[in-house]
């Protein structure tokens, strides 16, 4: 099992990050339970992707994300293999749209103190080549290599 873990580690750090909170909405694809996005803001980026940190709470023996008025039970949901997202962007400084399809490759959960958190890494699978090349150039401009 740790040796599993140390190649998820490796693997996650292939790219070179920077902390940046980017506004984003992130919706399920493959599901229809939730088809409304969800808003939140990026832990890190990278050229290749992006993650995210999701707060939680414990409710009835359910993890359920807090980003919007009513809990959701969305973990089941992201911790599926390789599970698709469909993101929306507005990168800095003038809050411009970037629209992407990523790929679920990473997770991570746990508790800090009194508070629970969820981490997912996700790769930028597909990206309309305008966007692309505003997201290569939105991360080399904040000092990331690739």
């Amino acid at each position: 099992m740790k040796r599993k873990s140390r190649k998820i580690e490796r693997e996650r750090r292939r790219f070179k990050r920077l902390k940046t909170p980017i506004p984003l909405s992130v919706r399920l694809l493959g599901t229809t339970k939730y088809p409304q996005p969800i808003n939140m803001k990026t832990r890190d980026v990278s050229f290749e992707g992006l993650s995210i940190e999701l707060r939680v709470i414990l409710k009835n023996g359910s993890l359920l994300i807090k980003e919007r008025e009513e809990p959701v039970k969305l973990i089941p949901f992201l911790v599926l293999n390789e599970k698709m997202v469909e993101l929306d962007m507005k990168i800095p400084p003038d809050g411009e749209n970037i629209g992407a399809i990523g790929r679920v490759i990473w997770y991570d959960f746990g508790s800090r103190r009194a508070s629970y958190y969820f981490c997912v890494g996700i790769f930028l699978e597909k990206m309309e080549v305008e966007d692309k090349r505003k997201w290569k150039e939105f991360i080399k401009n904040i000092g990331v290599e690739p």
